[in-house]
């Protein structure tokens, strides 16, 4: 599994947090509610969190299979910046953290480095005001900037820190931020490259797409396994049950299955009986219900 792969969407999402600043005050905001837990699902959530990462494709390595198939850079499917000022509650915050930090990964592969820097300036104004930026010390900012050159060296050293930010959220009791801010990354990973492939449709594409089924099981997982009485929380896992709804009949291909097209357009992966595909009717469902979770999210 390639580095690319391995460390996912909270590359440039932590990039934003760690090297911009926006100077403005935090605005008031709602608080979520927070249970207190069992040491045992704290390590469970824990694990569940991982895996997520672990099985997303990011949306640089959607943007860079975009690239490969001559698609252009497309604006207007990612969140406007000036909406970051409207997000007054914790949840709203949170979830449109994770939202900017996918859309920053999208601009920055194809290189728009002005816009790049605006979503920049967002994820790093909900940061502040939710407290994330606490997480960071001048030595990790320091080891980041000197590493702008190497992407490898750079990916491992926000992979740590990511992982240092989701801590230092549980210790405070706020691992449903940490939740809700996955949860935004991940819807808005999927709508990037659902949107992108109404356009430029690949078999590869359809592929990453497909396997969501196993990363938003464990997203699921995740948001489910807080207890407490919250709306934001419940409703956020109302819609990953309709997606789960949509996913559940997606076949996934066994590991290393070998990949073509079929006579209706699908993606189908040889190996498996009957043959794992994603079906045009499928890709259209998910497209569709990920815009609309999405956009209730951002507006």
């Amino acid at each position: 599994m390639s580095l690319m792969r391995k460390h996912l969407w909270p590359v440039a999402l932590l990039v934003a947090i760690a090297l911009t600043g926006c100077g403005s005050e935090p605005a008031a905001q709602d608080q979520l509610n927070v249970d207190t837990i069992a040491d045992s699902t704290k390590a469970e959530r824990m694990v569940k969190t991982k895996k997520i990462f672990y099985n997303i494709p990011s949306p640089m390595e959607t943007a860079a299979l975009l690239k490969k198939a001559g698609a252009q850079y497309n604006s207007k499917i990612l969140n406007d910046v000036k909406s970051v000022d409207k997000y007054t509650a914790a949840s709203q915050q949170a979830l449109n953290l994770g939202v900017y930090g996918a859309d920053l990964s999208y601009a920055s592969v194809f290189n728009h480095t002005q816009e790049s820097m605006f979503y920049t300036s967002c994820s790093r104004k909900l940061a502040d005001r939710l407290g994330v930026t606490n997480a960071f010390n001048d030595s990790t900012l320091e080891l980041m900037q000197s590493k702008m050159s190497d992407r490898d060296g750079l990916l491992d050293i926000i992979s740590r820190t990511y992982w240092d930010v989701d801590a230092y959220l549980k210790d405070n009791g706020r691992d449903n931020i940490s939740a809700l801010m996955i949860a935004g990354g991940w819807v808005e990973g999927l709508y990037i490259a659902t949107q992108v492939s109404a356009t430029n449709d690949t078999p590869e594409l359809r592929q990453r797409i497909a396997e969501q089924k196993h990363s938003l099981a464990d997203l699921i997982g995740l948001i489910g396994s807080y207890e407490v009485e919250d709306a934001r929380l419940n409703g956020v896992k109302a819609d990953l049950d309709a997606l789960q709804a949509l996913y559940a009949a997606v076949a996934l291909p066994e590991p290393g299955a070998s990949l073509t097209t079929g006579t209706d357009g699908s993606a189908v992966i040889g190996g498996g009986t009957p043959p794992a595909t994603l079906t045009d009717d499928q890709i259209k469902a998910i497209r569709e219900k990920t815009a609309a979770i999405r956009n209730s999210y951002i507006n």
